[in-house]
């Protein structure tokens, strides 16, 4: 999978599950990308193609020197699929059981003239993997008109919930009114623009919350794009656009903030959400996903179908003017969180999934 310490969901949840996994197995994690832009990601360039070639080459060393019996991969959607599938390839060629662990949110995103071969193509990688991971159960039911159920296996994402307790032990309070963040790329996919409208909306009622974007551009130009919004419609004095954090730095923000917003249009289950309930925030998002599976509507979090502005201001509203519920779905989230994500019973199912394959 990718680098540990990146920016994104598949290394977020790396950095959780391999220093518990490598206590249990001999493993020997590698980093297809080690440095790298990340608004380069998921893109035809020069520099890409180079990495690429980079990556084949070091991993068919690793393949040589450390001779696994299982492959797992984290594998995501669009191009970084279809540069990933010559790992698969390259596993079953080595006689190695594979396990294909699947964050995507749409197989379909390549479109256009070679549409259905990527397809058909897809359904052949995906037929050759021992093991299919979902991240959700709405997403192992997608998976599973491409691959048999058999091999579909449901591990929702995780998080050290043992150590987020310690990080996130302090209450949630601003000093001049309340604070949301987001975390994803910043782009028409996470809703970013959708939560600048809704916050436009909210002005106009005299409502007032702090808002923290973060995150790397989707596509290029959408942060100034976003900007420009932002301009246009008088918000640069309440939403500020922080670019990407990572370790500390979102430990920070998460633990400043009162309350997390994501209103994505297409979902597995994001590690930012999790990671926000660790931290004991009320969720703000949409009915997407895997998102409902952890994010229960007038319990822990408030769900909204995506691109429904008005109903996006309107929660968003709801929460800024109620310190009292903001408190109470937060530790709700927390608890759902200690409860139902920490990472450990999350690798004990691994390395059942592990065992039974080995034992084939």
């Amino acid at each position: 999978g990718p680098g540990r310490k990146l920016t994104g969901g598949i290394s977020s949840l790396v950095e959780v599950i391999v220093p518990v996994l490598e206590q249990r197995v001999d493993l020997s994690y590698f980093s297809t990308v080690r440095v790298r832009p990340s608004r380069e990601s998921g893109k035809i360039s020069l520099r890409n193609v180079f990495l690429v070639l980079s990556q084949y080459s070091r991993f068919f060393i690793a393949l040589t020197r450390f001779q696994p019996q299982i492959i797992h991969i984290h594998t995501s959607q669009g191009i970084a699929w279809l540069k990933d599938t010559f790992f698969v390839l390259a596993g079953k060629l080595a006689l190695c059981k594979v396990v294909l662990h699947v964050h995507a949110a749409d197989f379909d995103e390549l479109h256009g003239k070679w549409g259905h071969l990527i397809q058909r193509y897809t359904r052949i990688i995906m037929s050759l993997a021992d093991a299919v991971v979902a991240v959700s159960a709405e997403w192992a039911e997608y998976l599973g008109q491409i691959v048999p159920d058999g091999r579909i296996f449901t591990l929702r994402n995780c998080i050290n919930a043992e150590s987020v307790a310690l990080e996130y032990s302090h209450q949630h309070h601003s000093l001049n009114g309340p604070h949301a963040l987001f975390l994803g790329s910043v782009g028409p996919r996470k809703g970013a623009f959708d939560l600048i409208e809704a916050l436009s909306q909210l002005k106009s009622r005299g409502i007032c919350l702090h808002v923290w974007i973060a995150g790397y551009e989707e596509r290029k130009g959408d942060l100034i794009k976003a900007r420009d919004l932002l301009h246009e419609l008088q918000l640069e004095d309440t939403c500020q656009l922080v670019g990407t954090v990572i370790g500390a730095e979102k430990t920070q923000l998460l633990g400043s903030a009162d309350l997390f917003v994501l209103p994505s249009y297409n979902e597995g289950l994001p590690m930012a959400v999790l990671e926000a309930m660790a931290a004991g925030l009320p969720i703000v998002s949409t009915q997407v996903g895997g998102i409902p599976e952890v994010v229960k509507d007038g319990f822990n979090g408030l769900l909204v179908n995506p691109g429904n502005v008005t109903l996006l201001a309107d929660r968003l509203a709801q929460l800024a003017c109620d310190s009292e519920l903001r408190e109470v779905m937060g530790k709700r989230s927390r608890e759902i969180a200690q409860q139902e994500l920490d990472v450990k019973p999350y690798v004990d199912r691994l390395l059942s999934l592990y065992q039974s394959l080995a034992s084939e």
